[in-house]
């Protein structure tokens, strides 16, 4: 069984990640595999975000990654998905394969036999239309949230669900923006792993695609794969 590297941005969404790896190995009712974790700055990366510096993102989830290789990872998820963005660069700097959590969702989403899929996440993953190219690639159409929503969902995402604020009134603000997309879709897409804390399929009314938890199954499967 190949060693797992899990790159986390974000803790709280790099719990959920590690922790379900080990769920659903249980699940399978087989022993869960040896994984390497590593938690680059986070001020570096939203650093580099804010200033439009991809180079500088790029090379801080690499260099994450490779540590983890010098740990013993022999491939890489990064649990998160903003840090998509510049995917490639990462993969190049890469030393051990890594996982996209964007290819994950989109393969998911084609399973299901979605037409429309509403993707929520940070105002970088949707200004950058991360999934438009996986979703159109398997025959899916994207949908947003309009801009003073999109502003509302970012807003929760950086100051409280990152640090693991979890307040009534935001939670019922996401929900409401949710519903509104659960209108002009057939799922929603968690695209920040930090969303799958609040959201899910009974309060917002729609299916939801949980990226964090997808990208863990993807890993066990990676993992226990000859």
């Amino acid at each position: 069984m190949k060693t797992i590297g899990i790159c986390i941005p974000t803790i709280e969404g790099g719990v959920i990640a590690h922790q379900e790896i080990g769920r659903e190995a249980a699940r399978r009712g087989i022993a869960y595999p040896q994984i390497v974790t590593h938690t680059p700055l986070y001020g570096d990366l939203e650093q580099a975000l804010k200033s439009g510096d991809n180079q500088s993102l790029a090379a801080s989830i690499a260099d994450s990654i490779n540590r983890t290789a010098k740990a013993g990872a022999e491939f890489a998820i990064i649990s998160a998905n903003t840090p998509h963005i510049v995917f490639d660069d990462i993969v190049a700097q890469s030393d051990i394969p890594v996982l996209s959590i964007l290819d994950v969702a989109a393969d998911h989403c084609k399973k299901q036999g979605y037409k429309s899929v509403a993707v929520l996440g940070t105002t970088w993953t949707v200004n950058n239309r991360l999934y438009d190219g996986p979703l159109q690639k398997r025959n899916m159409a994207a949908v947003y949230a309009s801009d003073t929503d999109q502003a509302i969902v970012m807003d929760v995402i950086e100051h409280e669900l990152i640090n693991g604020i979890f307040l009534e009134k935001t939670t019922s603000e996401l929900v409401r923006v949710a519903k509104e997309l659960a209108t002009r879709c057939d799922a929603i897409i968690l695209g920040c792993t930090e969303l799958p804390l609040v959201l899910t399929e009974q309060n917002c009314g729609i299916a939801v695609v949980d990226t964090t938890r997808l990208l863990s199954h993807a890993a066990l499967d990676f993992a226990t794969k000859d």
